[in-house]
């Protein structure tokens, strides 16, 4: 594994407890769903992304390390998460990482031409928040372990679900076209 994703592991966990970066379960087995997550991420080649609901920067922040010159943007809406992204950058030393910290929600931003989003809370806001955030004719990609639930949305075409199995789990990366808000 990567020596800035050993860091970047080694930081979300020293937070952990007062942040809530991740659950305790994930927190468990944190170096293999980030080794799977990242045979998945493979997929996505984007040369500018946002990760929507960054929180301990899980998804964002192993895609800038396996694509070093993509320019990524970390959302996050809580200020507490958004310091822990911005620690996390400095530490790791990226380069063409913005951190937002803002509710996509309540504030305009963007439009990027490419988002990824895990587990989106609260789901029933998923589709507006990707409608406010990404260009028309853009990507989302949206990451889910188990039998997803496909996002529905006259504006939103499902291209392609890429599913693996790791150790008895699934993890699925759903590739979706944005042709209108």
């Amino acid at each position: 594994m990567d020596e800035a994703i050993v860091t970047w592991i080694g930081e979300v966990r020293r937070f952990n407890r007062r942040l809530h970066l991740v659950s305790p379960s994930l927190e468990e087995t944190l170096e293999d769903q980030v080794r799977h997550t990242m045979e998945i991420l493979a997929s996505i080649r984007e040369p500018a992304i946002a990760d929507l609901g960054s929180g301990s920067g899980f998804l964002g922040i192993p895609y800038k390390v396996a694509n070093p010159a993509a320019a990524v943007c970390l959302i996050e809406r809580s200020a507490k998460k958004s310091l822990f992204l911005r620690h996390a950058v400095q530490v790791l030393g990226l380069k063409g990482v913005q951190v937002e910290e803002a509710d996509p929600l309540k504030k305009t931003l963007g439009p990027y031409p490419a988002l990824m989003s895990r587990s989106f809370s609260p789901r029933e806001s998923l589709v507006e928040a990707v409608l406010r955030t990404l260009t028309p004719g853009g990507r989302f990609y949206y990451l889910q372990t188990g039998s997803p639930d496909e996002v529905i949305h006259p504006g939103i075409t499902l291209e392609e679900r890429i599913s693996k199995v790791f150790g008895g789990c699934t993890l699925n990366l759903d590739r979706y076209l944005v042709t209108s808000r």
